[in-house]
């Protein structure tokens, strides 16, 4: 009896071990902020590029910057006076963003540059 609850315990411990590298990263071993930074393009819609950094800048007409908020991408722009909330989804290898503008539904999608 004490040997199977020894090695349950070790189990146990191996599966929180392990899961617990899971949070937030995605096969490519990318976490999702990752898979945001470089530049996007649209066909619609001005400004047409958008460059995200790793350090939370984002140059989206003007200089600003983005995170990541309860699932939702933020972006903040002060010349603008913007500061937007998207639902947001990958595709195509993350290589496609389509984004949805919280407030008025309006959709995009941007590709990789």
């Amino acid at each position: 009896m004490k040997k199977l609850l020894i090695v349950s315990g070790i189990a146990a411990l191996l599966v929180s071990v392990g899961l617990s590298g899971c949070e937030d990263t995605h096969n490519n071993g990318f976490s999702e902020k990752d898979r945001f930074i470089g530049t996007w393009r649209t066909a619609a819609g001005y400004p047409s590029l958008i460059e995200f950094s790793k350090n939370g800048s984002c140059i989206y007409g003007a200089a600003g910057t983005w995170d990541l908020i309860d699932g939702k991408l933020v972006i903040t722009i002060p010349s603008y006076n913007l500061n937007d909330t998207y639902i947001y989804a990958f595709s195509n290898n993350d290589k496609t963003l389509t984004t949805t503008f919280t407030s008025n539904n309006y959709t995009q999608e941007w590709t990789k540059q």
